[in-house]
C-alpha cells in the first residue's frame, strides 16, 4: 500500500522499481566489484523511468554504512525540483532491505577537490567569505592551490563543495552564489573563515 494518493508516473515509477529491486538491490552491494558495461545499462534504465516522473530529478544507488542499499532522488542543484524529490520519496513503497532517500545529506569535504576539467587540488588551508543579502548567502571560497587559467574550473568545483558541504536541500534554498579566488586575493579584501567553519556559519546567518 502506498501512504499517499501517487500521480500515476509515480506510481508507475515504483511498480517498476519493484519489479526490479532484486536487480538493483544485487549491484548496490557489488558496485565496486562491477565493470562500467555491467552498471550502465542498469542506470540508464532507472533514469529514463524517473524521468518520466520529472525530467528534473535522478536517482542513486548506494549503500548505508550497514549495508542497506540505499535509492537517493535528488534534483540534482535544480531548486525548483526539490519538493518534487520529496514528494516522489513520500510515495515510495515500503521494500523490506531498501532505505529510499531525497536530496543528498550533509558530508565532511576532503582534503581534495576534483576539478570538473581533470585534476584536483588540495583543499586543506581552504578559507571562505560569507554574505547575506536577501535571505540567502554569496560564498567566496579561498584557495590556497590556484591556476588563472583554471578559474572557471575552479569556481565550478567550488559549487560542488559547498553544495556537498551544506547539503541539497540548504545549498539549493539559501545559496545564491558561489565564486573561487586566490586565497591571497580574498585575505586582502576580507577577513576569512577556515573552510571547515562554514557549515557553523551558514546555519548561524541563515538560521538553520
Amino acid at each position: 500500500m502506498f501512504a499517499l494518493k501517487q500521480e500515476p508516473e509515480a506510481a508507475d515509477f515504483w511498480n517498476w522499481f519493484e519489479d526490479n529491486e532484486a536487480l538493483l538491490a544485487e549491484m548496490a552491494v557489488k558496485l565496486d566489484e562491477l565493470t562500467m558495461d555491467e552498471i550502465e545499462p542498469v542506470l540508464d534504465e532507472l533514469a529514463l523511468e524517473i524521468h518520466y516522473v520529472d525530467d528534473r530529478l535522478f536517482a542513486e544507488i548506494d549503500m548505508s554504512e550497514d549495508g542497506t542499499p540505499v535509492l537517493l532522488i535528488t534534483a540534482d542543484g535544480d531548486r525548483e525540483a526539490l519538493l518534487a524529490a520529496r514528494g516522489l520519496v513520500d510515495v515510495a513503497p515500503e521494500i523490506k532491505g531498501w532505505v529510499f532517500k531525497a536530496l543528498r545529506d550533509r558530508e565532511e569535504p576532503g582534503d581534495k577537490l576534483a576539478l570538473p576539467g581533470g585534476g584536483e587540488i588540495d583543499i586543506r588551508e581552504a578559507v571562505f567569505v560569507l554574505e547575506v543579502h536577501d535571505g540567502k548567502a554569496e560564498i567566496a571560497i579561498g584557495l590556497d592551490d590556484w591556476d588563472d587559467e583554471r578559474a572557471e574550473d575552479y569556481s565550478l568545483a567550488a559549487e560542488s563543495l559547498v553544495e556537498t558541504a551544506l547539503g541539497e536541500a540548504d545549498y539549493s534554498a539559501g545559496v545564491s552564489g558561489v565564486m573561487a579566488l586566490p586565497l591571497r586575493d580574498l585575505a586582502e579584501e576580507a577577513d576569512p573563515w577556515p573552510l571547515k567553519a562554514l557549515t557553523g556559519e551558514f546555519d548561524k546567518q541563515l538560521g538553520q
